[in-house]
């Protein structure tokens, strides 16, 4: 097995390899995201922001200067929700799957929601993501919730699981 990529904050140079990674990710995995390529709100302007605030983060998964695999995380920004962190857009190639690199992007977002004095990690995880499933209920994920038929795509439909983490202090 080769070496484990690099897992570090995305860079304004990282954009146009995080927007083909996500158009890779809907294509390929059209029942694992809400969005879909004619619609997905992820564009450069979007990235820029992205990156720039300081209660919103990408952890990417760098092989060299190739990016593998993505997750992003934020806060919520009203006070009654500042306690929260969302997790979204979680994608890693096939070829890095099983080998602890979705471990080590999940880690890298607990490490920063306990830095942001997040209470609680909230993660939406599509039913046909056994392995994803699998690697948050590792992490301490409970699942609090399915909420069925969540994403339709013409005649396909999938449930999505809602899953917490609560951080202890």
């Amino acid at each position: 097995m080769s070496r484990l990529p690099e897992i570090r904050e995305a860079r304004a140079r990282d954009i146009q390899q995080l927007l083909a990674l996500r158009l890779e990710a809907l294509q390929q995995h059209p029942l694992a995201f809400s969005s879909s390529p004619d619609d997905d709100r992820l564009d450069l302007e979007y990235l820029q922001k992205i990156i720039s605030e300081d209660r919103q983060v990408i952890f990417c998964a760098v092989h060299g200067e190739n990016i593998v695999g993505m997750v992003g995380a934020f806060v919520q920004p009203q006070r009654k929700l500042s306690h929260r962190c969302d997790v979204w857009g979680a994608y890693l190639r096939a070829s890095e799957r099983g080998h602890g690199v979705g471990r080590q992007l999940m880690e890298a977002v607990v490490d920063r929601a306990r830095s942001w004095n997040c209470e609680s990690i909230d993660v939406g995880v599509t039913s046909g993501s056994k392995e994803a499933i699998g690697l948050y209920q590792s992490l301490g994920f409970v699942s609090c919730g399915i909420v069925a038929r969540a994403i339709v795509d013409g005649e396909h439909a999938t449930s999505e699981h809602i899953m917490v983490l609560h951080l202890e202090k």
